[in-house]
């Protein structure tokens, strides 16, 4: 796995807001004339998130028997076959598990979202940190209870889920 995919996992999230910044100062506005907004946003936090899927994910592929699609091959599979009907299911779990981390780590996420956002671009982090600057209002813990519900309801979802796909085994 490429030290740059990982990289963002060991880098803490003040470094990696800062560079960050300075490179969508240096590229994105320079060179592609996009300002700091919600674009930016995106990219950065598919950057912070993308080495968390990854290490899910291979770790879920480490556990698969070559032989499996060895079969597929043998049996006349092209790669973009073995691919959708052998690999993407094997490693369905996997996906789910890392775009629920990801969710969960970029809806999280102040200090990355701070940086990268522009003038005008509130996501629900900055919002709740602007909130709070004065004092804890009872918006503030409305946000707050709706998200560990909806959290919580994720984790139940999820844990259906993986109860079903094992056929009722834990």
């Amino acid at each position: 796995m490429p030290v740059l995919t990982l990289a963002p996992v060991a880098m803490p999230e003040i470094l990696l807001g800062v560079s960050l910044l300075l490179f969508f100062n240096l590229v994105f506005r320079p060179w592609l004339g996009l300002e700091l907004g919600l674009w930016s946003v995106i990219v950065a936090h598919i950057t912070f998130c993308i080495g968390f899927v990854a290490i899910v994910v291979r770790v879920s592929l480490l556990g698969l028997d070559n032989s499996i699609f060895e079969a597929a091959r043998d049996l006349g599979a092209t790669p973009w076959q073995t691919f959708r009907l052998v690999t993407l299911p094997l490693i369905l779990p996997a996906v789910v598990a890392g775009a629920l981390m990801s969710f969960a780590l970029s809806l999280d996420d102040f200090v990355i979202t701070f940086f990268t956002a522009g003038v005008g671009v509130s996501t629900l982090p900055l919002q709740i940190y602007s909130m709070i600057k004065i004092a804890v209002t009872p918006e503030v813990n409305a946000v707050s209870t709706l998200l560990m519900a909806f959290t919580l309801s994720l984790i139940v979802l999820a844990t259906r889920i993986h109860r079903g796909a094992l056929g009722g085994r834990t």
